[in-house]
This record gives structure tokens, C-alpha cells and sequence, in this order.
């Protein structure tokens, strides 16, 4: 019951940061005049106007929805983590795995922290394209997205130190919850999670060369 208790007082902390940066985000970065300037040259004032009313209208619904796609991108490694453990004879409550997987998630707060900063503080006079290509301490920061093939844009997001800082936290709450050493939880991290994370990559950059 205590772990069950522990795990919904981490995700609910989160569900609920999370919603406030998203809150801020749509307010204050995200604006209607911004997404007007951003549309003006693609579709007709009356087609803007629409876009942003539908926007308007359904915002709300995404708050909702975003607490489920959060439980389905922490209840991922948490199973392939657990599978992990069960393989290396380790007899551990899956609850147990789960709260420290949601614990090493709020690290992924962090580079969306720092695009509000970033842009709230040292670069204000910013474009939709601008905010949106924003990815701090990332592969994809290095080079000028144009240059880029489309199908190289989501694995250079991907790769950046908030995903490295990820996998350590990720074994470091591990080893913190389960009582077990940090060396064993970072192996079992990067074996089955670090597998995973490959293995959609390459998905992802098959599908976009499909498109393409």
C-alpha cells in the first residue's frame, strides 16, 4: 500500500508540474499573435482565424490527455526495466520499479525549463520555428536544421544530455528504491532501456525516409 501510495504521490507531482509549464507555455510563449505572424504566410486571414479559434476551443482537451501519455512513456522502461530484473534473478515489486521510474522522470522537465528561460530571458524576440527548434544541449543544436536531412532530426533531439542525465538518474533511483548497487542498475538501464531507446530510433527514422 505504501508503495502504491509513493508511486501516485510522484506521478501526480509530476502530472501536475508538467501542467503548469504546459500552462505557461501555451499562455505566455505560445501566442495567438505569434501563431498568426506564423500562419500569415501559409493560409488566408480567414483559415487563421479558424485554426486559432479550433485551438482555442480544444486546448484544454490536451491537459487531459497529457497525464496518459506520460503514465505510457514512464510505464515503458518501467516494464523493460522489471524484465531486466527478472532476468538478473532480482525478486523486486514492479511498484517498486515503477516509482523509480517516475522518480528519474522529472529530469525531463529540465530542457523544457530551459527553453521557458532561454527564451523568457536571454532571447525574447523569438519565431513559432524558433521556439519549437529549440532543443539545448542536444546533437541537433550543433547543426542548422536546414542542413539537416529530415529523417537525422529525431535522433539528434534525441541525443543530448538530458537523455545521458536520464539513464544515470534512471539507475540511480533504481539502486535507491531497490537497494541494489549502482553498477548492476546501470547495466540492466542500458541493456534493456538503452536497447529500446536504439531500436525506436530506428523506427522513427524509418518511417520519416518512408515518407520521404
Amino acid at each position: 500500500m505504501g508503495n502504491n501510495y509513493s508511486f501516485r504521490r510522484y506521478f501526480i507531482s509530476l502530472c501536475i508540474l508538467t501542467f503548469v509549464i504546459a500552462l505557461i507555455t501555451d499562455i505566455i510563449f505560445i501566442t495567438e499573435e505569434m501563431l498568426n505572424i506564423h500562419l500569415s504566410s501559409k493560409f488566408s486571414n480567414t483559415r487563421i482565424e479558424k485554426i486559432i479559434d479550433f485551438r482555442g476551443k480544444w486546448l484544454w482537451l490536451t491537459y487531459f490527455i497529457a497525464p496518459i501519455g506520460l503514465f505510457v512513456k514512464i510505464i515503458i522502461p518501467a516494464s523493460l526495466i522489471y524484465m531486466g530484473l527478472y532476468l538478473s534473478n532480482f525478486k523486486v515489486s514492479f511498484n517498486d520499479v515503477l516509482r523509480a521510474c517516475t522518480i528519474a522522470e522529472f529530469i525531463f522537465l529540465l530542457p523544457i525549463i530551459s527553453k521557458i528561460l532561454w527564451f523568457g530571458f536571454v532571447s525574447p524576440d523569438y519565431t513559432l520555428d524558433d521556439f519549437r527548434g529549440f532543443y539545448p544541449l542536444s546533437l541537433f543544436a550543433m547543426f542548422e536544421p536546414d542542413l539537416l536531412d529530415k529523417w537525422l532530426h529525431y535522433p539528434f533531439k534525441t541525443i543530448n544530455v538530458f537523455e545521458i542525465a536520464y539513464w544515470f538518474a534512471l539507475a540511480g533511483s533504481l539502486s535507491l528504491v531497490l537497494s541494489i548497487a549502482f553498477q548492476e542498475m546501470f547495466r540492466i538501464v542500458v541493456l534493456y532501456y538503452g536497447s529500446y531507446l536504439v531500436c525506436w530510433m530506428l523506427f522513427v527514422v524509418f518511417i520519416s525516409l518512408s515518407i520521404n
